[in-house]
């Protein structure tokens, strides 16, 4: 797998995982806001090595 390709995955991951919890906040649970404080974490995480990952000049080897 190329770094770019499992960087991808994990943030589709982590963006797939924050509108699930975002639509759990409904039940307004204390669950349901533990969820989304940790889907939002986790995304802003993955956001934050796919910019870092953009600016490797090894971006695209394999891992």
């Amino acid at each position: 797998m190329r770094w770019a390709e499992a960087v991808k995955q994990e943030l589709a991951q982590a963006q797939r995982e924050l509108k699930a919890a975002e639509e759990g906040l409904r039940a307004g649970t204390e669950a349901a806001r533990t969820r989304y404080a940790r889907a939002l974490h986790e995304a802003e995480r993955a956001m934050g090595r796919a910019t870092l990952a953009g600016r490797d000049p090894h971006w695209g080897q394999t891992i």
